[in-house]
């Protein structure tokens, strides 16, 4: 091995922070693509790490490695005397840096924000000792952000003396003042825009991004907007929303690494110095709580070779087959596990994973089934990192098993994650299950439309009532599972289809996992909650669910459904819920003469089923989305009030016969 070859952990402080150093995108590298899912993840990881952080538990969040090769002089073009005396060519790892660096970028916005706020209020006589430890820790935090977004260097005019600090070869190059330095690509442009603010003393503005710029558009408005949830108290992160960190000095230091020990009882803040901490918090722990592996090669084929079974040959252990050597041990040995019940249990789960299967295939599906074994099991939010996995069946298992626990207790560990595979990937993911063979078209309608709407926060509480059926099957505990579904895929229609996103429908389901629903005495419904209790009846909880849907959701009656889903644009938020709105719509509906629909006789058209949802029908604009020149057939008000993607302007039509319609007149469309 060279020995100019390194591989060590780093924070991002460490990696980025670094007087006269650059990162450099090669021309060979995709453009930035990194979008809604990635970013999601991005964050969620930093609340699993905020708050394993916060417990003393580290590493708190790993990205993964990156990949460079320090290297000056294959920088092209360059002006010399403008180049930073570090380049490092990054190999592997630029999406994760470009987004880094851009929710640095907006967070030292919202950070400059705060500092106004509390400066006016010291300005006019503030002596509260939270209000200056906040202002100064902040404006550390934020000059940290800031030279990490661009470094400043002696050579250069103006704001031409700080240099970004990632640019892409081709699009950008570095330079002393306007006319040498160029920064074309999403990222340097939004990097010296943001250094331009702050270069004249505006860096709490927010970097307006061109309409020519989409992606950047997107993407900044994604990050700002979880920020701001941050900020509001409103993030996935308890931690960060109920500030417990201001009132204990220990959890504070291990947070924010602050010299001074804030004391402040959260509940008596206002809103401003609320979001001043957690935005303090929040860029702590980015600059010294999450790790990389800082790979540095010495040359780039080297760096190449280093890629590949780094990103492509590397099969890790899932979470799950670290497990079984804690069942075989809870077994007494080998000897005694083959005939165990946990043996019979687990093959079940191994079952679903043949060895034929792809790593990555095995990776997301093993993640995939463990978040939803966890929300069965205990009403836990498990992330989805090998880590918290891992750690998650270690601690839960070694506290049920012996000597800790009972042999019953970890056998039913164990057959619990039998259960929730079995329906995992026999009914949920298979839409020939023989299981749902035999429920009514209605059911499995219902089925196909949570699972076409990726709404997997529901197979925890599906996977209990299965589990019910399957350890004693019987018509009436079938029919209590089915009556569930049913439910669940009301109340996720009514839900989401009165709404622009789907927030907060996850936490609705969290917390009936791991408390139940206290307005209506339903008990949680996890195999382990705190205060465990029978599993309910379906009818208690669809009671908790109109409840729910009353109190949270602010629908009472059809007519409040109506008002809300009515001005939604369906056809953009999900046109999956828009086609089975539209089924429900249609059933037992006829024509009229103006070519819309009346009431038929029971029986006159069954459009409820799973056969006509798979059929070649597509969610459709009546009035088209673009008018054909001089079309005066549509009234212009659908365009000039935004009706265009709302329930009243869709219909459901087969794809061949749109084709045939496209953006004909009205009166075409209506004969049609």
């Amino acid at each position: 091995m060279p020995t100019s070859f390194s591989a060590d952990p780093s924070t991002l402080r460490e990696l980025i922070l670094q007087a006269g150093q650059g990162f450099y995108v090669p021309v060979y590298q995709r453009d930035f693509t990194w979008g809604e899912a990635e970013i999601d993840r991005l964050f969620e990881d930093v609340d699993h790490g905020i708050t394993r952080a916060s417990s003393g538990q580290s590493p708190s969040t790993f990205l993964g490695s990156v990949i460079l090769v320090s290297d000056r002089d294959s920088v092209m073009p360059k002006n010399v005397d403008a180049l930073p005396p570090t380049v490092l060519h990054v190999v592997d790892g630029q999406q994760r840096l470009t987004t880094l660096l851009l929710t640095f970028s907006i967070l030292a916005r919202f950070i400059s924000d705060e500092m106004i706020f509390l400066q006016a209020e010291i300005t006019a006589g503030s002596t509260s000792t939270l209000d200056t430890w906040l202002l100064n820790t902040l404006g550390e935090r934020r000059e940290d952000l800031l030279e990490s977004i661009a470094s400043t260097s002696f050579a250069g005019t103006d704001e031409f003396k700080m240099k970004p600090r990632l640019i892409r070869q081709a699009s950008d190059v570095w330079g002393n003042d306007g006319t040498l330095a160029r920064y074309e690509s999403d990222v340097a442009w939004y990097l010296m825009a943001t250094t331009t603010n702050r270069h004249n003393g505006n860096p709490h503005l927010a970097v307006a991004v061109p309409a020519a710029r989409p992606h950047l558009e997107r993407v900044a408005r994604l990050v700002t907007d979880h920020v701001a949830d941050i900020a509001q108290g409103k993030s996935d992160c308890e931690i960060l929303n109920g500030l417990e960190f201001l009132s204990n000095t220990g959890m504070a230091n291990t947070l924010i690494a602050s010299a001074s020990d804030p004391v402040a009882q959260p509940e008596l803040l206002d809103d401003h110095r609320k979001a001043a901490a957690r935005l303090l918090a929040l860029a702590s722990f980015l600059l010294n709580g999450v790790l990389v592996i800082d790979v540095k090669a010495p040359d780039e084929d080297y760096a190449f070779a280093l890629f590949e079974p780094l990103n492509t040959t590397g099969q890790l252990l899932t979470a799950l087959e670290t497990l079984k050597p804690l069942i075989v041990q809870s077994e007494g040995g080998i000897a005694n596990y083959s005939t165990s019940a946990s043996a019979a249990s687990f093959a079940k789960v191994e079952a679903h994973f043949p060895p034929t299967m792809k790593a990555d295939e095995r990776a997301k599906s093993s993640a995939d089934l463990l978040t939803t074994f966890a929300l069965a099991e205990t009403g836990r939010r498990l992330a989805r990192t090998l880590l918290d996995q891992r750690q998650y069946l270690r601690s839960e298992f070694q506290a049920l098993a012996p000597p800790n626990g009972a042999i019953t207790s970890s056998r039913a560990f164990v057959s619990h994650m039998a259960e929730t595979s079995a329906f995992y990937f026999d009914i949920w993911s298979d839409p020939h299950s023989a299981f749902m063979a035999g429920a009514t078209e209605l059911d499995r309608l219902c089925l196909e439309v949570l699972r076409s709407t990726n709404h997997s926060i529901v197979i925890a509480p599906l996977t209990r009532y299965y589990e019910d059926w399957s350890k004693s099957p019987s018509q009436q505990r079938k029919a209590e599972f089915l009556a569930v579904l049913q439910a669940v895929t009301a109340f996720w229609t009514l839900w989401r289809t009165s709404r622009a996103t789907t927030k907060g429908i996850d936490d609705i389901y969290r917390r009936l996992m791991s408390a139940g629903h206290t307005n209506t005495t339903l008990p949680a419904l996890a195999w382990r909650p705190q205060t465990p209790a029978p599993l309910p009846a379906a009818a208690q909880l669809k009671v908790a669910l109109v409840d729910i849907l009353s109190t949270r959701g602010n629908i009472t009656s059809k007519a409040d459904w109506i008002a809300k889903a009515s001005v939604q644009p369906l056809y953009q938020t999900s046109k999956q819920l828009a086609k089975f709105v539209l089924l429900a719509a249609h059933e037992d509906r006829i024509a009229d003469q103006n070519g819309l629909i009346k009431r038929g006789v029971p029986g006159s058209f069954a459009s409820m089923t799973r056969a006509v949802w798979l059929a070649h029908y597509s969610v459709e604009h009546i009035a088209p989305q673009t008018l054909a020149t001089g079309d005066t057939s549509y009234a212009q008000a659908i365009y000039d009030q935004g009706l265009i993607d709302r329930l009243g302007n869709l219909t459901l039509m087969p794809v061949d016969l749109n084709t045939l319609v496209g953006n004909k007149t009205w009166p075409y469309k209506r004969d049609v």
